[in-house]
């Protein structure tokens, strides 16, 4: 089997929160990737018993996609980064949902997410 996420939502704006964490507002509209599974003849698997177990991670990537900017290890004794960039719920379950079609799916859904600097990032999914 294969697996691929594909991304059905991005967000297009998004405010700088800086230390005011109590003020954050989400990334508008919120990250959601759509889990694609194919057999070995290329086929859409639909029906999967592991589907429920599989997490999806979100982070925080410079413009060009080149550098993960949130990566560095926390210090002993916290756990996160005190300066971390990216915010929020960063990891999702799977969703069993419908989409615009009705077709059925699962879908991995980040509705809680900040950035606390402004500039320009990207996003990457990992299933």
């Amino acid at each position: 089997r294969s697996y691929h996420l594909e991304v059905v939502q991005q967000p297009s704006v998004a405010a700088e929160f800086g230390a005011a964490v109590l003020s954050r507002l989400p990334l508008a509209p919120p990250p959601v990737a759509q889990l694609i599974v194919r057999d070995g003849r290329g086929h859409i698997v639909e029906d999967d018993p592991d589907l429920g177990f599989f997490i999806a991670h979100l982070a925080l990537y410079s413009a060009d996609g080149r550098q993960e900017l949130d990566a560095a290890p926390s210090a002993p004794g916290r756990p996160f980064p005190p300066n971390r960039l990216l915010y929020g719920t960063i990891v999702s379950s799977p969703h069993f949902l419908r989409n615009l079609q009705n077709r059925p799916g699962v879908f991995f859904i980040f509705p809680d997410v900040s950035v606390r600097r402004a500039g320009c990032y990207s996003l990457r999914i990992r299933l």
